[in-house]
């Protein structure tokens, strides 16, 4: 099938992902079990090393960063890296399941690298399949349950990534994109200046901001300007400090309306790759 509407396919995602969660015996789980979909859909896996193991039909289908994860429709086959983490190991099977299941994706062979797992690629197939995989990740409504019945924090983030066994990053990202509050995740990478020269002070710009729905309507959808001050990055940074070791401040931002600019409660925290901050209005915090 081919001709879909955003629209159309985002509806019929979310009716796939909930009949599979229910159909592989997902919905009274507190994480989705990937095996138990594989076994489902009747799908093999396999882990190897893709530097020195992958067939030469894959190689030649893949054009791009080096390869993640693959999947082959003839042989019925989910492979991924040896390489890879736990949670991107999930995360990577799940994008391939996105694949297998969706009707517009029947191909031969999907060879699939870490930028097309990221959400913020631009090529629609892998957008697609990012979907259904964070969908299954996490149990489809079940994280926003969650989520919307804690507070928007570093503390929430880490509790909700253990127990979905998902990355802090995409469970900090899934927070801000679903929550019914007000709240925008940022994302500051470090500079590249920092990144060569380690006598350097950190410099950090921001990479990406998630707004809730909310937030995005009722403020701003991005912030440009700003880093992270360089007191905050040496507390949230210091030896011992776990990701819920958050620091917060209080910032004033100018706002789309014009109106005069708006306070906001800035939680930064960090996961030794990049500092994110949740952004909250200081009054209804």
């Amino acid at each position: 099938m081919t001709g879909f509407v955003p629209s159309f396919l985002h509806i019929e995602t979310q009716e796939l992902v909930s009949y599979l969660i229910k159909a592989a015996g997902q919905t009274q789980r507190t994480q989705v079990n990937p095996q138990d979909l594989l076994d489902f859909l009747k799908l093999q896996y396999l882990s190897f090393d893709f530097k020195t193991e992958l067939p030469k039909e894959a190689k030649e289908s893949f054009i791009g960063d080096s390869p993640r994860a693959m999947i082959s429709f003839h042989d019925r086959l989910v492979a991924t890296d040896s390489a890879l983490s736990p949670t991107r190991t999930r995360f990577s099977v799940l994008h391939e399941i996105g694949h297998y299941i969706l009707p517009n994706h029947q191909h031969t062979l999907y060879v699939c690298d870490s930028q097309g797992m990221s959400f913020r690629t631009h090529i629609s197939f892998e957008q697609e399949a990012n979907r259904v995989a964070a969908d299954l990740l996490f149990l489809g409504d079940r994280f926003e349950l969650e989520s919307n019945s804690r507070p928007v924090s570093a503390a929430t983030v880490k509790l909700l990534a253990n127990q979905f066994h998902a990355s802090f990053e995409a469970c900090a990202h899934r927070i801000a994109e679903r929550h019914h509050r007000d709240c925008m995740l940022v994302c500051f990478s470090r500079g590249i200046q920092s990144v060569l020269n380690s006598n350097a002070k950190p410099e950090w710009k921001v990479h990406y901001c998630i707004p809730s729905h909310s937030f995005g309507n009722r403020y701003f959808q991005k912030v440009t300007g700003g880093g992270v001050p360089e007191d905050v990055f040496g507390r949230i940074s210091a030896e011992g400090r776990d990701l819920e070791h958050s620091e917060t401040i209080q910032v004033l931002i100018p706002c789309r309306t014009g109106l005069d600019p708006v306070v906001f409660n800035a939680e930064y925290f960090y996961n030794r790759y990049n500092v994110f901050c949740f952004l909250t209005p200081a009054a209804t915090k």
